[in-house]
């Protein structure tokens, strides 16, 4: 997340994205949880007092843990349960340990409210951020006009070719890209995607709005389609040697 990697895989995954990119620097504060944690060992093996620093690392360890969840699956609509990794247990049980059992001599009220500050930031921030991505209608996207056309082909070979001077040149910009759909996903909550793939392995997802699923409904695996939608940029996996180029606000376009 302190990378910025999060809302790419989260964009492309799941099509939930990172409606203010210019403060993602905010999340460097998360870098200070092992730091602080490291810290607090410190401290108290050397027998000194840890004052407020158990309840700053924990409350940062819960609204990065509240943040995870919520930008996957379960901000989707899935069960909590379903959403949550055992790694993601840990560090919630670890988070409560330290706020409730470390500093025995504050009042529970007190830690009671460092349990909740950070979750509860968190998701009032989500729930904006979601609202004002639902105000952005597929109407917005189909009104714009394009920056470019291009084949689906043609649009991954060049990221492939020029990662950097492609991002550079098509993210937040508006394109139109045609081509045969390699695979077509419908979510539970009527999210879909459409991707286009070549031989390497490297695709681009479009995710669509709501309105556009009866459309979408229509379309199979083969079928030539054109979409239109705002470029995210890509990501490369070191793993898979391949690249995928998200797509948000997409919608079918209009021949």
């Amino acid at each position: 997340m302190v990378s910025g990697n999060f809302f790419k895989i989260s964009e492309i995954t799941l099509g939930l994205e990172n409606p203010f990119p210019k403060l993602s620097f905010t999340f460097l504060l998360f870098v200070f949880i092992p730091i602080f944690s490291a810290l607090l060992i410190f401290l108290a093996g050397t027998g000194r007092k840890t004052g407020w620093l158990p309840y700053i690392t924990g409350a940062l360890s819960l609204s990065l843990t509240t943040l995870y969840i919520l930008f996957t699956d379960f901000g989707l609509g899935k069960n909590l349960f379903e959403a949550m990794s055992p790694g993601i247990w840990l560090q919630l049980i670890a988070a409560i340990v330290l706020i409730l059992f470390v500093s025995p001599g504050v009042s529970l009220l007190k830690k009671i409210a460092w349990l909740v500050v950070g979750p509860v930031f968190v998701f009032a921030s989500f729930s904006f951020t979601k609202n004002k991505l639902m105000g952005e209608t597929h109407k917005n996207t189909t009104d714009i006009k394009a920056d470019y056309t291009i084949a689906a082909n043609e649009l991954i070979k060049e990221f492939i070719t020029h990662d950097t001077g492609s991002n550079t040149k098509y993210s937040e910009k508006m394109l139109v890209v045609t081509g045969h759909a390699s695979a077509v996903d419908i979510a539970a909550d009527s999210v879909s995607t459409v991707r286009f793939a070549d031989s390497t392995g490297s695709y681009i997802i479009f995710s669509l709005e709501k309105e556009e699923l009866e459309k979408v409904k229509n379309i199979k695996a083969g079928d030539p389609v054109s979409l239109k939608g705002v470029c995210s940029g890509s990501i490369f996996s070191e793993i898979l040697g391949t690249t995928s180029i998200s797509f948000k606000r997409a919608t079918l376009n209009k021949k």
